[in-house]
């Protein structure tokens, strides 16, 4: 726990809280690179998205930063299998956010020993995140915690 902060599995009751910060971290993703254009009206898909990922604890890890009157973090991870590499699961943070005003304050840092902690127990060693190349704020942070690049993804619009 930080400051009054606990980090726990995603429940139903966090949906409300947590789709709001995915969209706000889709917005912040457009921010940073033109290919991340926001659709409207997409709570109800996050919803949806957010829904299956909680159901499906084998497949995914979601985890919030409980401030005891909601969420103000959270943690979306997707566990791959690497074909052909060891090790043979990857745990890949597709979807981190914290509020705003909890920044700077651990909650980031609490967040991932959670999740640390949750892969050692399933026997994952690697855990990588994903997110704009451009966003040097998460490059900052992930270097800082350890992590280093693995792979690189080039994209281009093809015009109509």
């Amino acid at each position: 726990m930080v400051d009054g902060i606990a980090v726990r599995k995603m429940e139903q009751k966090d949906m409300e809280g947590a789709v709001d910060m995915v969209l706000r971290l889709k917005k912040l993703n457009a921010e940073f690179d033109s290919s991340f254009v926001v659709r409207e009206g997409i709570g109800d898909e996050i919803n949806g998205y957010l829904t299956a990922a909680i159901g499906d604890e084998k497949g995914h890890i979601v985890l919030v930063a409980d401030a005891g009157k909601g969420a103000v973090g959270m943690i979306k991870v997707d566990i791959l299998d690497r074909i052909g590499y060891e090790p043979r699961k990857e745990a890949r943070i597709v979807e981190f956010y914290i509020m705003p005003e909890h920044r700077r304050k651990a909650v980031g840092h609490a967040l991932l020993e959670e999740l640390t902690s949750m892969l050692k127990r399933r026997g994952i060693s690697l855990v990588s995140a994903e997110f704009p190349s451009m966003n040097d704020i998460a490059v900052g942070f992930y270097r800082k915690k350890g992590f280093r690049n693995l792979v690189s993804v080039y994209g281009k619009q093809v015009d109509e």
